[in-house]
């Protein structure tokens, strides 16, 4: 099952985007299967309770006149009064992702106008995302107002129960849910624990592994040898592992983790290594943490019915991740298709689940590293940070949560933490390209290019170890090369990187335009990005590179037209508009030549740019033009320190 899906922070001009690291992902067939399944009923009832009408709310204002100050103790409240204070800060809080302070801002507002029933709800579910303990008397709140026995409710009542060890009462919540689709699916998870836990083992485990058909089988396999193995029942349990493992191509983590440390409990340690390395190997983000899991091997990660019920929450938070995404792709396709939930109710809902494994097992790394990974999608970076910092470091799992810590605070522009992180990650893996790679990416935001060389090419000398070297990588260190001024050896990268990838056009756009900068072999250079045009005829960049090619080459006729072409797409790019105020300038066009570079240098372009600007305006000048002297002689705003290029450029 996945646990973390990585992006690195590439932002390189005509957007370079190395493709995303998944650790350990489920099969892709059971996933694809399970996403054309899986109703929308669960979301719905699950996003009702959420913040359809928050938005909405907040815009109008309370529903009263009154403003009141936040409650901060116990008070008498009038029927309809709005405590402004605490919704508002309810209505904000939700908007950064801070569910616990969302939590008590709406049970402040709940308490202050006790006959809302929205409020409740909000204040309910704020809670239950939160992993809040006020959820629980939340929940007997919502079940005695009109529709407020939900399937949300059922499962808080049920978890809560279970976490006080009475199990009959947590089966018969959970069977109040089960008429839910999406419920249904995970309700043999859930009662197979309820049933292990009042010590009816043959029974849990038979009515995980009578079920045929379903696209859950492979997990529901899984549960069965962990209650097997909770169960006292250690032969059962590995025959079980070795059926999971058959139905579940791949390397699952948590069927991995269990199957190994079944093998180590049985004296065959030589089996439970080669297992959990053949898992490491496999996947680069848990390469991270090698040596921990290895420490842990004799560790079964389920040891406990809570923790078991914890894990059928997170495979079901993972499994509406996964639709997340799909219907992600699907509303960019269409965007107008207002029948189907978006990409942000399937989140929501993952997020409900990774609330109820996060109040059965608190310390559970995998959800609080998916927990990071939604809310980081989100825009909420802080509230992501927060829900990393959360994971010990005892846990196995804790350099993929420092590795992810590292890019959150890159993201978010704590560089030098982001560089500390990531060279201790580099000093504990010597032997990892991934730690390497980043640290790189983040040496190269801080425009320290001597650095991201060097940490370049530890990457590449490790991924051509490994034979795993992709061009991406070859891109990167080009352009820590050419912004350091060394084209001799960007360019060997570049020619290096297309031969991996001939049909690149971010490669073809780089080495085509950094060899037009230089008026190196113009004929070559218009054969690259012509080919790059050709590959991705709508890029703004390419097309700008092309028409700057056919200036210097003197063909201002096809130059301008793709200049101006450029323009139009990307007016704010400085670059450009200095191109098009050049190609104007060299056919006569003098006003508009100038009026273009006088654009360009009030879009804060970077210093090599901006000193092409000004050598521009300062020949205008010379050649008698009084806006260019006009311009010449204000005072020169100073350049913003660190602002970042304008995507679409053309070299790094």
């Amino acid at each position: 099952m996945s646990i973390v899906h990585v992006v690195l922070p590439s932002r390189c001009r005509n957007g370079v985007r190395p493709a995303g690291l998944r650790a350990s992902a489920a099969p892709d067939r059971v996933i694809m299967l399970f996403c054309r399944l899986l109703p929308t009923v669960f979301l719905l009832l699950s996003v009702s309770v959420l913040t359809p009408a928050l938005s909405a709310q907040a815009a109008d204002g309370p529903k009263t006149a009154q403003t009141a100050p936040r409650q901060t103790g116990p008070q008498n409240h009038s029927e309809g009064h709005v405590d402004s204070g605490a919704f508002l800060t309810a209505v904000v809080a939700t908007h950064n992702g801070d569910d616990l302070e969302a939590a008590r801002a709406f049970r402040a507002a709940a308490a202050a106008d006790p006959a809302s029933q929205e409020l409740l709800k909000q204040a309910f579910v704020r809670s239950v995302l939160a992993g809040d303990p006020e959820a629980v008397p939340l929940a007997r709140i919502n079940t005695r107002l009109p529709g407020g026995q939900t399937i949300i409710s059922s499962l808080v009542l049920g978890n809560d129960a279970a976490m006080h060890g009475d199990w009959a009462a947590a089966s018969r919540f959970y069977k109040q849910a089960e008429a839910d689709p999406m419920a249904h699916l995970i309700m043999p998870m859930l009662q197979a624990w309820c049933h292990q836990a009042q010590g009816q083992v043959d029974d849990a485990i038979l009515s995980l592994t009578q079920i045929q058909g379903s696209v859950l089988v492979p997990f529901y396999t899984l549960h069965a040898a962990m209650v097997a193995q909770v169960g006292q029942k250690p032969a059962l349990a590995g025959d079980l592992f070795a059926q999971s493992a058959r139905l579940m191509p791949g390397f699952d983590l948590l069927l991995t983790r269990s199957y190994a440390a079944w093998y180590w409990s049985q004296g065959q340690q030589s089996k439970a290594r080669a297992l959990l390395r053949g898992m490491i190997d496999s996947d680069p983000v848990l390469a991270l943490a090698g040596t921990q899991l290895q420490a842990s091997i004799s560790h079964f990660p389920v040891a406990t019915p809570q923790q078991g019920l914890a894990r059928a929450y997170v495979l079901t938070a993972f499994l509406l991740r996964q639709q997340s995404r799909q219907q992600a792709r699907q509303n960019n396709a269409a965007p107008h298709n207002r029948h189907v939930p978006d990409d942000h109710q399937f989140d929501e809902a993952s997020r409900l689940m990774l609330g109820f494994a996060l109040g059965l097992d608190p310390h559970l790394a995998e959800a609080r590293l998916m927990l990071a990974e939604i809310q980081d999608d989100e825009g909420h970076q802080t509230a992501a940070r927060e829900t990393l910092l959360r994971i010990p470091e005892t846990d196995p799992l804790a350099p993929v949560a420092a590795f992810r810590l590292a890019l959150a605070d890159g993201a978010t522009g704590h560089l030098d933490e982001a560089r500390s992180k990531l060279s201790q990650l580099v000093q504990d893996s010597p032997n990892l390209e991934l730690p390497a790679r980043a640290l790189g990416n983040t040496l190269s935001a801080q425009k320290d290019w001597k650095g991201a060389v060097a940490a370049y090419s530890k990457a590449i000398t490790l991924a051509k170890a490994q034979k795993k070297l992709d061009w991406s990588l070859l891109f990167l260190r080009a352009a820590a090369y050419h912004e350091a001024g060394d084209w001799p050896h960007a360019k060997e990268d570049l020619k290096a990187a297309l031969a991996l990838a001939p049909d690149e056009p971010v490669l073809l756009n780089f080495l085509g335009y950094s060899m037009a900068e230089r008026k190196e072999d113009l004929p070559e250079a218009e054969k690259l990005l012509r080919r790059a045009v050709a590959l991705d005829p709508q890029d703004a960049a390419i097309r700008d590179s092309l028409g700057w090619v056919r200036v210097e080459q003197g063909d201002l006729r096809e130059g301008l037209i793709l200049l101006e072409g450029a323009a139009e797409q990307t007016p704010e790019d400085p670059e450009v508009n200095y191109h098009l105020g050049e190609a104007y300038w060299r056919s006569g066009r003098k006003t508009e030549a100038v009026d273009q570079w006088n654009v360009a240098l009030g879009l804060k372009p970077e210093p090599a740019d901006e000193a092409l600007i000004r050598a521009a305006l300062a020949r205008a000048a010379a050649a008698g033009d009084k806006k260019a002297e006009q311009i010449e002689q204000a005072p020169h705003a100073p350049a913003a320190e660190g602002s970042e290029k304008a995507e679409g450029k053309h070299t790094p």
